[in-house]
């Protein structure tokens, strides 16, 4: 029994992932910061609500907003995007943590978005993946 043990603890944990999450990137953490919108955690298919979208286009009308977001993937890892609306700068920044998607890339990214209406409709946006 003794030898089958590092078997079933394989076994069992062969499903497992034991690396720790990725840290903040540099870019992420030493972003200007912005008044914060109340988070938001949707569900599947769950649009932004009206008063999230309201605070980031307060935002966006005066001294800037951030708004973060947490969305489940398909297989119901959650990523979160942080949407900033910043003063004089059109559509919006936006900071995706894919660092808990059990299967992307884990990849934080930021993306630019400069005819960014809303969270749930960003258009056309460069993106750049953060190290």
């Amino acid at each position: 029994m003794a030898r089958l043990r590092p078997l079933l603890v394989a076994l069992l944990c062969a499903g497992c992932t034991a690396t720790a999450a990725d840290p903040e990137p540099a870019e992420f953490t030493g972003r200007d910061a912005l008044s914060a919108c109340p988070a938001e955690d949707l569900g599947q298919g769950e649009a932004v609500p009206a008063g999230a979208l309201a605070c980031l286009d307060a935002g966006r009308a005066g001294d800037g907003a951030e708004l973060a977001v947490t969305r489940p993937t398909t297989e119901g890892d959650p990523i979160t995007s942080w949407y900033r609306a910043r003063p004089g700068v059109p559509g919006l920044e936006v900071f995706v943590d894919g660092s808990r998607d059990r299967f992307g890339t884990g990849d934080w990214l930021r993306l630019d978005c400069p005819a960014a209406t809303s969270p749930d409709d960003v258009g056309d946006c460069t993106e750049t993946v953060l190290g």
